[in-house]
């Protein structure tokens, strides 16, 4: 019965769902007009501090920030179903479409159904960036941050390792000094280490049985092998899908090509998990 009174939460979260395209970014824009100025769920400040401690942690960060207003209204259970309702419709669609895809004659299908998409996603992201620097950018401190951060990031854009650099020097800035950045709000909680040992566990666990499976030819061992893949790519994954999508590229398009992995899987009854190219594009 208490689960009642968050019906009209969980129904947000479903029309948030279905309507939220890109990444972070644009889902970030989207949560503040939905969870903060209309449904007033969570304050713009305590939005800002989930985004920026999920940016801190692998895997889908909206994902995590949208699951976090939801333990914040109700707990364990509330965060749960806020999760399966927020992933449902996506999973949903490309379960189907991984099924349909064969049967879709590819050469018929027009590009002009998807022109609005990117103009969209921009819109998106601008309103999110403009709402993000009202609220984070107002002391000297944060608008140095911003000026050096923006310059370096259009100069070395292409550079990998300038975006953590970025990140772990603003977060020194930001402490040192007499100038430092005042802590207001509520007092830190205890962390309970206790989740982050079972995250490392099954990572271990997934690690060694997957391999093991793949080594002594088990039966039905993709599924196996399957799951270590996405387990790994959601724990050493920061970012958005721009990051996700080369090592998913290198571990189903390009590793199963290698002599290695072919001559390592010859005569097996199950070969490695692989996608073609177009396939994969599509």
């Amino acid at each position: 019965m208490v689960l009642l009174r968050h019906i009209p939460f969980l129904k947000a979260v479903f029309l948030h769902s279905i309507t939220a395209f890109g990444g972070p970014q644009g889902h970030f824009g989207m949560m503040i007009r939905t969870f903060v100025q209309r449904r007033k769920d969570v304050s713009q400040e305590e939005l800002i501090e989930y985004n920026s401690f999920c940016q801190l942690l692998p895997g889908a960060s909206s994902t995590q920030v949208l699951t976090l207003i939801g333990f914040k209204r109700g707990g364990f259970v509330l965060a749960l179903l806020t999760l399966l309702i927020w992933i449902f419709p996506a999973c949903l669609l490309m379960g189907a479409f991984s099924f349909l895809l064969r049967y879709i004659d590819q050469r018929h299908l027009s590009s002009s159904i998807f022109r609005f998409i990117q103009p969209m996603a921009v819109g998106f992201i601008a309103y999110a960036a403009a709402k993000s620097f009202q609220l984070s950018i107002n002391n000297k401190i944060t608008r140095w941050i911003l000026v050096v951060s923006t310059i370096s990031s259009y100069l070395l854009f292409k550079q990998p390792w300038i975006f953590p650099l970025l990140i772990v020097a603003g977060g020194f800035v930001t402490n040192i000094g007499d100038k430092r950045i005042p802590e207001q709000g509520a007092p830190p909680k205890k962390i309970k280490w206790g989740n982050l040992w079972w995250f490392a566990i099954v990572f271990a666990v997934a690690g060694i049985v997957s391999s093991l499976a793949t080594r002594y030819d088990w039966k039905h061992r993709r599924p196996i092998n399957l799951f270590e893949n996405t387990y790994r790519f959601g724990s050493l994954v920061f970012g958005g899908g721009q990051v996700l999508i080369p090592m998913m590229y290198e571990q189903f398009v390009e590793r199963p090509k290698s002599e290695r992995v072919r001559q390592r899987n010859l005569n097996k009854r199950e070969g490695v998990v692989s996608i073609e190219k177009d396939d994969f594009y599509t």
